[in-house]
Order: C-alpha cells, then structure tokens, then sequence
C-alpha cells in the first residue's frame, strides 16, 4: 500500500515556471551565434586579401585560431 493516496496520484506541478523553454531557446541562439560566426567571417576573406595585398594562407590563420579556441574553451 503507498502512503499518500490520493496525494500520490495527483500530477506534480512544474518547478521551474516556465522558464525551461527560455533557457532552451537561448541556448540555440547561443549555439548558434557561436558557432555560425567563425563561417560568416570568411565573406570578408577576399575583401582582405584585395586590400592587404595577401595570399589565402596569410588570411587563414584567423579562422583556425577562432575555431580552436572556440572548441578548446568548453
């Protein structure tokens, strides 16, 4: 026999109030931001390379070391 009865059986309300599917959301947006950047970066790659004068290897270094501390930071 459970002890309770009733009580038991009720549905148990949510803690949280609501605020689950907020933090949800700005962690999509979050993922998102941080991980679209680094790819949207590389519109403005041969705008540099024309105005610096500068080959694709001295303009890749940018992106790698983004992506590297972006997946080495956690």
């Amino acid at each position: 026999m459970s002890r309770g009865g009733a009580a038991a059986r009720q549905a148990a309300k949510p803690q949280d109030q609501g605020w689950a599917w907020m933090v949800l959301l700005a962690a999509v947006l979050l993922q998102g931001l941080t991980l679209g950047f680094p790819s949207c970066v590389g519109v403005f790659f041969t705008d540099l390379q024309h105005e610096f004068q500068a080959s694709n290897s001295e303009t890749s270094w940018f992106p790698s070391i983004m992506v590297a501390v972006l997946h080495g930071g956690g």
